[in-house]
């Protein structure tokens, strides 16, 4: 796939499913990237051991990569953006990164930060989260499976290129808002499709489209305070649209 032979990986990968006997895991990055390449129906969100995998692979490289030569800037667009509203207090809020990575994306959010803290699935890379020093306390954990037992835990959700992962919003949307406390905020990021509510590109991220995920937050119970469309990053020399939104939950 990387060299660019969609139709040798599709073979590789249909091999390997058809290799995988009981290792659930196996056969699900491979259904994974037949879906990514359009040989399978996309599932509603990428395997979790498919993305633990890739974020421990990524883990020492990971800041050089993304900071050097992809242009990444979603952590600071995101904390701009929620400055940009200004009802969201400083060094006031009980505040969560999701995917929290290397803390590329803490470092961002800690002006807002009275207490912070990060969650991930890969613990190579909350390793280095820990090295930095900034955070009181990181998970090691699925968000879907997390959430859920931290009713009204947070005052600020924020998950930088992290629902990039998933295609269909509404769980995790219902998680985030269980878990903020009244009138708590939520500031995210995705990568921006058009017509289809989400998509699966060859990448093997999703894309969505910034209108339907505008509803998905509005039935979750969070309002819109602001949304901006913003280059996340370059990605084969090319800019990566997104859309990033900052939600408040209305009770």
């Amino acid at each position: 796939r990387e060299a660019g032979d969609a139709a040798g990986a599709a073979a590789a990968a249909a091999a390997a499913l058809d290799r995988a006997g009981d290792a659930p895991d196996l056969a699900g990055q491979a259904r994974f990237l037949l879906a990514a390449l359009g040989a399978a129906p996309a599932p509603d969100r990428a395997p979790a051991a498919y993305v633990r995998d890739l974020f421990d692979q990524f883990a020492p490289r990971f800041e050089a990569e993304l900071t050097g030569r992809l242009d990444y800037r979603t952590p600071a667009l995101l904390a701009g953006l929620l400055a940009e509203t200004g009802v969201v207090p400083r060094r006031a809020l009980r505040v969560l990164d999701l995917g929290c990575g290397t803390g590329l994306s803490g470092a961002a959010l800690a002006g807002f930060a009275r207490r912070l803290e990060g969650l991930d699935l890969s613990p190579r890379m909350l390793a280095e989260a820990r090295k930095r020093g900034l955070y009181d306390a990181l998970h090691e954990a699925d968000l879907l499976d997390w959430l859920p037992g931290r009713p009204g835990g947070f005052e600020l959700i924020a998950a930088a290129d992290v629902l990039n992962y998933l295609g269909d919003l509404s769980p995790a949307l219902a998680a985030v808002a269980g878990a903020l406390a009244p009138r708590g905020f939520a500031a995210f990021s995705v990568e921006a499709g058009a017509g289809a509510p989400f998509a699966l590109g060859e990448a093997m991220r999703y894309r969505h489209d910034p209108v339907h995920v505008a509803a998905l937050a509005g039935a979750a119970g969070l309002d819109v305070l602001a949304r901006a469309d913003a280059v996340l990053r370059t990605e084969k020399g090319a800019p990566v649209d997104g859309a990033l939104f900052v939600l408040q939950a209305r009770v």
